[in-house]
């Protein structure tokens, strides 16, 4: 497990791989944001991005699910407080998304027994173009009072 004070500024964790399937695509955004450019191959095909590509919505939710998997399943009570998100490339069906994401900064508060950390990830695709840049402000718990005997 990991606490508020195992994190280092400038430390970066791996996210690992995500395949996007033009299914998943599809289910996502006619539940979610059923615009054309997501639900319909064709008006996406004559749309400004010329076919179809993810849901901005569906990239984030991809994030938290690469996130979860590689890092927040291993800190000690992250509770989130606030993100900016910028989507700079399309994420189209078929790719593979690549992500990390990178301590900023950690501020340590022990009157609280916690921590606010700073943490930016990115995701790209094989091109190595960034299509999901995201910086998180969370809370993490500090390690545990050791009991004295």
């Amino acid at each position: 497990m990991l606490y508020a004070e195992d994190l280092v500024e400038g430390q970066q964790f791996q996210l690992g791989t995500y395949l996007v399937s033009e299914a998943e695509v599809l289910q996502f955004a006619r539940q979610y944001d059923p615009v054309p450019i997501h639900i319909d191959p064709v008006a996406a095909a004559a749309g400004p991005f010329k076919g179809l590509i993810a849901s901005g919505f569906h990239t984030m939710a991809i994030y938290q699910r690469m996130v979860v998997e590689a890092v927040w399943s291993k800190v000690a009570g992250i509770v989130g407080r606030s993100f900016e998100i910028r989507l700079p490339a399309p994420v189209r069906p078929g790719t593979t998304l690549t992500g990390r994401t990178e301590v900023q900064k950690v501020t340590l508060r022990p009157e609280r027994r916690d921590a606010v950390a700073i943490f930016k990830t990115e995701l790209s695709d094989p091109e190595g173009r960034v299509v999901l840049v995201l910086v998180l402000d969370v809370l993490i718990h500090a390690r545990p009072a050791q009991a004295v005997a």
